[in-house]
């Protein structure tokens, strides 16, 4: 596991620890009207809205912050959002809202964020919200993000519910069946139902096997990409390791920051069909992508066999 990883995993579960857990507002809160600041956000539509009168009053929400030009965490912290999106189905939406909020709003204007927005499929309910730069500053704030260097902002998400003014925080980096349900857990009636949690998509929780690079994929690879189950926000990885040469698989898996500044002619074609995705650089060892690699190249093969007997690997349901 990368260091870089474990750093991260580490940090969420100390915030799922340090959180309180979520609770109703007692009588004369300070939370929700005149906590919340009421300034213009612009959403990647171009539409206008006020902060807390539009977007947060009477509402669950999930907000972020996130710049378009992240070369590292910021592009898997969002593909992970909408992993959780997608598992959340059409609640998004209807019952819960995500906003991701730049911390850049002078490169980040709303058509980078339509670009950025349709790469990640953020469908309704999911708005990428900037603005004047001293007003998403102060609405931010109010949610302890105060990072004045743009790669130092907080990857946590908060978590909401305006109308009973319960609000706790959500990793990023949080398994998904764990995020999903903590996020439903928000609505007071469906936290008080007896049920089973049923993901919208009709994902099941997956236990991860001994495979080398299982864990890891699974964690930093399978919110973008699946083996055998199509394209998604990057590419489909099934064949990858015969299709290309193991030299520049290595390179772009560990530098694709670097394969991007020096034009890559490979690494170009493929920014040109995933438009607004940029690989992070999450500072992977050359241990760690020979695990990948030789996951990949099992779940390749493992893919063509479950083709042909008509069931699904793990790698494409994740």
């Amino acid at each position: 596991m990368p260091m870089f990883l474990i750093r991260l995993f580490v940090l969420a579960a100390a915030l799922a620890i340090a959180a309180p857990a979520a609770q109703a507002a007692p009588a004369g809160s300070p939370w929700g009207d005149g906590f919340f600041p009421n300034l213009p956000v612009t959403s990647q539509d171009g539409k206008t809205y006020q902060f807390y009168q539009d977007l947060v009053k009477d509402k669950i929400v999930i907000i972020n912050f996130m710049f378009t030009n992240c070369q590292t965490v910021c592009p898997l912290m969002t593909s992970r959002m909408a992993e959780v999106r997608r598992r959340l189905g059409d609640r998004v939406g209807k019952d819960i809202f995500i906003y991701s909020i730049t911390v850049d709003p002078e490169h980040d204007t709303q058509q980078v964020l339509k670009d950025y927005a349709d790469a990640f499929e953020a469908g309704p309910g999911w708005l990428f919200l900037t603005g004047k730069k001293e007003d998403l500053f102060a609405i931010r704030a109010k949610f302890g993000e105060r990072s004045l260097v743009l790669s130092a902002h907080r990857t946590e998400a908060a978590l909401g519910n305006d109308a009973t003014g319960e609000w706790t925080k959500l990793s990023s980096f949080e398994d998904y069946e764990i995020a999903v349900k903590t996020v439903l857990e928000m609505d007071p009636v469906w936290r008080a139902t007896p049920h089973h949690l049923v993901i919208a998509d009709g994902t099941k929780p997956h236990a991860v096997g001994s495979q080398a690079g299982e864990a890891l994929f699974i964690k930093a690879c399978s919110s973008c990409h699946s083996v055998g189950g199509g394209d998604r926000i990057g590419p489909d990885l099934k064949g990858v390791v015969a299709r290309r040469k193991a030299d520049w698989l290595k390179s772009l898996i560990m530098t694709p920051d670097a394969m991007r500044a020096q034009k890559d002619p490979q690494t170009m074609e493929l920014m040109a069909k995933f438009k607004g995705v940029k690989m992070p650089n999450i500072g992977l060892a050359d241990n760690d992508v020979a695990d990948l690699l030789s996951y990949l190249e099992a779940e390749t093969k493992r893919a063509g066999q479950q083709a042909a007997a008509g069931t699904a690997t793990p790698a494409q349901t994740q």
